[in-house]
């Protein structure tokens, strides 16, 4: 039972936050930034690139969410991870990570960078999408019928 009741707790707070964060997916027609919408999305990432993301569902759902860096014409296949941190004043990465978390080798021994085309493609996402996003969340709601005159008052 508590097994079944912490299964729904997850698919709820992956629902909602993919129902939260959906308006920042973006493709610039060449790479794509996607949200996953379950924790098995989070494992089956962490097995494809052999790092550690598969277990960051509670992360996720507690505003660190995890978006996926796709080639826009393979968007099912894994490709970068990325996390952001949504709990301070403005968003910021936490990072980034590709096969290996960038390691390779028989005893992980060799190190490449993250390509530039994916580090750009990034930043950009963040300018033109993330923080018009963010702030846009910050500023705070008009009440209904808020700057309207009651009638038959005196201005």
């Amino acid at each position: 039972a508590w097994a079944a009741c912490r299964h729904t707790e997850y698919h709820l707070g992956f629902t909602s936050t993919y129902i939260r964060y959906k308006p920042l997916e973006w493709t610039d027609g060449d790479l794509c930034i996607v949200l996953p919408q379950k924790a098995q999305d989070l494992v089956d990432e962490g097995k494809i690139l052999r790092h550690c993301v598969g277990g960051y569902s509670k992360e996720h759902c507690s505003g660190k969410p995890i978006f996926f860096v796709r080639h826009y014409r393979r968007p099912e296949r894994s490709y970068y991870t990325l996390q952001i941190n949504m709990t301070g004043q403005s968003p910021h990465e936490i990072q980034l990570h590709g096969y290996g978390n960038e390691h390779h080798g028989e005893n992980k021994q060799h190190r490449h960078k993250i390509p530039r085309k994916v580090r750009e493609f990034c930043d950009r996402w963040e300018c033109e999408v993330l923080r018009p996003w963010f702030a846009k969340q910050r500023m705070p709601k008009e009440k209904p019928g808020a700057g309207k005159k009651k009638e038959g008052t005196a201005a």
